[in-house]
């Protein structure tokens, strides 16, 4: 029975610690957005690594996300995600390796994987506490908020006010 009471501490504690990091996710993708692409780069490195492993030793783990999943996925877990969770799951870690290297791009790619995870976190929101539940609608906010920053921007931002500076100095020298 203790074993049984230490396995809900930790799981309550991943639990928390994930809500919390997407707290901080929240923060730092304005104050800190290196560090929050990095992080991010981190959680879906390791999410298509962990996945990639699972659908190919255990595939059959992701039937127990039906037990906190909303009405409409349990009924897709259970029925037809049966016969194809290897293949299904294995597709999702591609796309979870690709939004992870979209982290460390520029540019439309950068904007593209943004996209990209706010959707696939959207999606997986609805599986609850096996998603850690707000976790992804934290995280998903989190990439918003990056993708609006500088830093998410192309790698030749353009300043429209030091051009219209520069365009105005330039008409002024040659009209002198």
């Amino acid at each position: 029975m203790d074993s049984i009471k230490f396995f809900d501490m930790v799981s309550w504690g991943f639990y928390l610690s994930c809500n919390a990091l997407a707290i901080f996710l929240i923060w730092a993708s304005k104050s800190r957005p290196a560090l929050a692409r990095l992080i991010l780069m981190l959680i879906f490195l390791f999410a298509a690594g962990f996945n990639a492993y699972t659908a190919l030793d255990a595939p059959w783990n992701y039937q127990d996300f039906a037990g906190s999943a909303m009405p409409i996925y349990k009924r897709f877990i259970l029925g037809a995600f049966i016969p194809i969770i290897t293949p299904m799951v294995l597709t999702i870690a591609i796309c979870q390796l690709l939004i992870a290297l979209a982290m460390t791009a520029r540019g439309e790619l950068f904007q593209a994987g943004c996209w990209a995870g706010i959707v696939f976190l959207v999606a997986i929101a609805p599986l609850g506490l096996y998603a850690a539940f707000p976790m992804p609608l934290l995280l998903a906010w989190a990439i918003l908020r990056l993708l609006r920053t500088d830093s998410g921007r192309s790698s030749h931002p353009i300043d429209t006010k030091s051009v219209k500076s520069k365009n105005k100095h330039h008409v002024q020298h040659i009209q002198n």
